[in-house]
């Protein structure tokens, strides 16, 4: 499966979110990667935004919201069709999201 990957988070927005508002700049081109699909922790939606950090000029940031049930229902043995584009997955140390 081809993902993209994001930055880590805001430090200033994590901080002020208190760990709520997960926000990251896209990577690009190099920042595309293929990873096996059973690799997949969790899906996730990367929301377009441009805040403003500490009176900077706003930037065009993606703030994560994570796909809830997906743990409940692997867990179950449900299977769904993700085909969607802007899902994909975090891993704790980069977000990425799918390319379909």
């Amino acid at each position: 499966m081809l993902v993209s990957l994001y930055s880590r988070p805001c430090p200033t927005l994590i901080k002020l979110s208190v760990n709520t508002l997960w926000s990251c700049k896209h990577q690009g081109d190099s920042g595309l990667l293929f990873i096996d699909i059973k690799y997949i922790q969790s899906i996730v939606v990367m929301i377009p935004h441009a805040p403003v950090v500490d009176g900077q000029q706003s930037i065009e940031r993606f703030f994560l919201v994570e796909k809830l049930g997906f743990d409940v229902a692997m867990m179950a043995g449900v299977k769904e069709e993700v085909s969607a584009e802007g899902t994909g997955v975090f891993s704790g140390d980069s977000v990425a999201s799918t390319i379909v």
